[in-house]
């Protein structure tokens, strides 16, 4: 509890701080842009102005990181190079929503959290060293008396409830029940902070947020170029984000202008239009989400704050004009947000909860009104919401063509792209066929025929001659397959994959080529029923990286090695499988056979192994050889 009541704090309070400087850098920044625009001197203010807020936005996202939340990152539109590039920064609606975020929403909320959490920590240690300081402040505790002549009916004697004894007991037992509902305080604020921060920075149309990454195993790369392509175009755009905006910055004014317009103008008191307000205020804040919990709380805001007014003359009535703004900004929120019957719904149940009002009055609860103002006001609230529903929802279904068509586009674009790939692998694969399959069908031709068109051949060399057309045939089966592959873009036809096991056959069919290696596992000679033990213990993806690296490795030292002794070593430990294969420098009289290689097949090896969380070294041995070492875990 302590280590998170310490974070909280490391949140909440830093926070403060965080929003004060960008709304001091921000502000001016975008005043004097936008005010120079006209002649073309904001055009390069204001780009900066929302690079700077992006700065400040990236900023409360690493805090909300920090404080455990885990997302994607956030992807902005790519800046191109010049002047141009920069003013087109502006064209990027992520950054116009971090500037709205952390001038209107962060820095009114984190100043209110950073006032509650100073606040109760203050009230937390006064009053737990209220003994040590109170006696030397000086005044009286009246509210002490007060509450304790209300608990005890007066009953309690004056001298004991005004004595520093009771007042050090009450001011202790306070400060004891803020300490308990410290944690839970903090916690409420730094939630707070996050909801509205991952609210309008990220959104669910934006970068998901988890606790922990996934990434799909086994995914092609047009799927996964498709997929990055989705994900920058949602984060790009957080329509939820600006949702949240829009709902925050009409609750604000609900409260900054409704609130006092109520009590000043119409004469309720403040209490009550504080109330008002702020049911209006969360009616639209739940719009967002919730369309049926606000469409029944902004019918008892506009149902209570009619009610309220009435005895009101010369005003607006039973629609005053900041409610009837507030109302068509919920209004708007649900019908961009939710289905048109929810709109609908919203429109009617306010129409009905004015209507509610006026019969009110009509029975003489609350006094006479002026009939023709409040027919007129009815029916101009009423033809308006109804116009700003019909218009929320022509812009939704605009947007949603609009949409609809960007993804046609995009999948059109896609397919294009696929057809140009699958021309390309096709291309690639006639190269191939043409070439390579041809000169490996004459070597295994030339393999298996030299010992009957050449007389006189020495065993050993009939043997090798065998070898070769042997691992030409085995090239050649492969080849096949990758070039179905290639060709259909599919998955190549399914066939057993080797594991663990198989080594043992690999480095027989190596050392066939006349080459010398030393097969241990555990420190010990290995055999094919030692390793089959040990292959039975290893996942199947494991074993065939670890039967990859050593066929890799093994290629390599006979390819740039030739001549050199080769030693394979494996070690099976309680989670993870060691692979070694070291070779020694190349025989005198075969080094300059040495064969430079593009380096594509140990990247291949790197990229197995770190996909299985592992970690693999490979470098030059100190005698001039060569060591590839791999971990592999087995979880």
């Amino acid at each position: 509890m302590l280590s998170r009541l310490g974070r909280d704090y490391a949140y909440v309070l830093p926070g403060f701080f965080l929003s004060l400087g960008a709304f001091i850098v921000l502000v001016p920044l975008f005043t004097v842009g936008a005010g120079t625009l006209p002649i073309w001197v904001g055009a390069v203010i204001l780009p900066f102005t929302l690079m700077i807020a992006g700065a400040f936005a990236d900023l409360s996202r690493a805090r909300l990181r920090a404080w455990g939340a885990r997302f994607e990152p956030v992807q902005y539109r790519p800046r191109q190079p010049g002047l141009i590039g920069i003013i087109k920064t502006m064209a990027d609606p992520r950054r116009w929503l971090d500037l709205l975020f952390e001038t209107l929403i962060a820095f009114p909320l984190r100043v209110i959290n950073f006032v509650l959490a100073v606040a109760w920590s203050a009230l937390v240690l006064g009053g737990l060293s209220y003994g040590l300081w109170g006696h030397f402040v000086p005044g009286d505790d009246e509210g002490i008396v007060l509450v304790l002549n209300g608990v005890f009916n007066g009953a309690l004697d004056e001298a004991v409830a005004d004595s520093h004894l009771v007042a050090v007991v009450v001011n202790l037992v306070i400060g004891l029940i803020a300490l308990v509902t410290l944690p839970f305080v903090m916690r409420g604020l730094a939630a707070l902070d996050a909801v509205v921060t991952r609210a309008a920075l990220l959104g669910v149309d934006g970068p998901p947020v988890s606790i922990r990454p996934t990434a799909e195993t086994g995914a092609s790369a047009s799927s996964v170029r498709s997929s990055e392509r989705t994900a920058e175009r949602s984060s790009s755009m957080s329509p939820e984000g600006w949702a949240w905006i829009g709902a925050g910055v009409i609750a604000i004014g609900s409260l900054a202008i409704g609130w006092p317009v109520l009590s000043a103008g119409y004469g309720i008191h403040s209490a009550l239009g504080l109330a008002a307000s702020g049911i209006q205020a969360v009616a639209v804040l739940l719009a967002v989400r919730w369309p049926l919990a606000a469409t029944i709380t902004g019918a008892a805001a506009v149902t209570g704050t009619a009610l309220l007014t009435a005895g009101t003359l010369g005003f607006p009535w039973p629609w005053p004009v900041m409610t009837m703004i507030i109302h068509f900004g919920m209004l708007l929120i649900i019908t961009l947000r939710h289905r048109w019957p929810w709109a609908l719904a919203a429109w009617g149940v306010g129409v009905l909860a004015a209507s509610v009002a006026f019969l009110a009055l009509l029975t003489g609860l609350h006094g006479a009104g002026t009939w023709p103002g409040a027919m007129s006001n009815m029916i101009v609230a009423a033809a308006i919401g109804l116009g700003v529903g019909v218009l929320g929802i022509i812009a939704k279904q605009l947007a949603v063509s609009r949409g609809q068509l960007a993804s046609e586009r995009q999948a059109s674009s896609e397919q294009l792209a696929k057809r140009q790939e699958l021309e390309e692998r096709n291309r690639i694969a006639q190269e191939l066929h043409d070439v390579v399959a041809h000169s490996m069908s004459v070597i295994g031709v030339q393999a298996t025929t030299a010992k009957y068109r050449l007389e006189g051949l020495d065993e050993r060399v009939t043997d090798e001659f065998d070898s070769i057309a042997d691992s030409s045939r085995r090239a050649l089966t492969e080849m096949r397959g990758l070039l179905a592959l290639l060709r259909t873009g599919e998955d190549a036809p399914l066939a057993p994959q080797p594991d663990l096991a198989q080594i043992v056959t690999l480095i027989a069919a190596t050392r066939r080529s006349g080459a010398t290696i030393e097969f241990r596992l555990a420190g010990e000679e290995a055999d094919a029923e030692s390793v089959g033990r040990v292959a039975e213990q290893v996942p199947s993806a494991t074993g065939l990286t670890a039967y990859r690296i050593v066929q890799e490795a093994l290629s390599n030292a006979l390819r740039h090695s030739p001549g050199a002794d080769v030693e394979v070593r494996l070690q099976l430990d309680d989670d993870e499988l060691g692979v070694e294969v070291a070779n020694g420098a190349p025989a005198d009289a075969l080094a300059g056979q040495d064969s430079r290689g593009s380096g594509l097949g140990l990247a291949g090896i790197r990229s197995r192994v770190e996909a299985l969380g592992g970690t693999v070294t490979a470098g030059k041995s100190p005698d001039g050889g060569y060591q590839l070492t791999a971990r592999l875990p087995l979880g």
